[in-house]
């Protein structure tokens, strides 16, 4: 019994062991200032924008090393904008938007926040990249109170050919 209770304190000290290596390893990961990495619950992480703590997302289906998120669809989902002499850290690349401004992006997906988001309270979860060229979408919009272009028209507006992107929250 003794030997039985020792085997078992030894396997509960080496699980917890590397349990504080993982979460010290994913303390140590490199992040840009524009980031910040929070422990929502005991071991899940994400990532937040600075220093509002938004949360931060990245499309499944949105092509790696580019943006495809035009000047209305960033106003919906806010870039996490990179400085002009910002430089790659760790899983951190940076993009070139069509625009000229430079993006923040995780494994070279670009990175962004919504519009109606809160801390803690995300709501683009799931959410098509380009959701609100459907009917409706504009007065949805102007209504929530983001200022759309004058020459904008959901009819006329086109997401990028052939891409479905569906966000997800951005965690390590």
């Amino acid at each position: 019994m003794r030997s039985y209770c020792l085997a078992l304190i030894t396997a509960l000290a080496v699980l917890a062991g590397s349990a504080l290596a993982a979460e010290t390893a994913v303390e140590r990961m490199p992040y840009p200032g524009a980031v910040a990495l929070l422990q929502d619950l005991p071991g899940v992480w994400s990532y937040k924008s600075f220093p509002t703590f938004l949360p931060l997302y990245i499309f499944d289906g949105e092509p790696s090393g580019t943006s495809t998120c035009d000047r209305v669809c960033a106003d919906v989902w806010p870039i996490i904008r990179a400085a002009g002499d910002a430089k790659p850290m760790g899983d951190w690349t940076i993009v070139q938007r069509a625009d000229g401004r430079k993006q923040w992006a995780f494994k070279d997906k670009p990175v962004y926040t919504y519009f109606e988001d809160l801390p803690n309270d995300p709501h683009g979860v799931g959410k098509d990249q380009y959701w609100y060229l459907a009917e409706g979408g504009a007065a949805y919009l102007t209504k929530a109170g983001v200022k759309l272009p004058s020459d904008f028209t959901p009819t006329q507006q086109k997401a990028a050919p052939g891409i479905r992107a569906t966000a997800r929250l951005l965690q390590p």
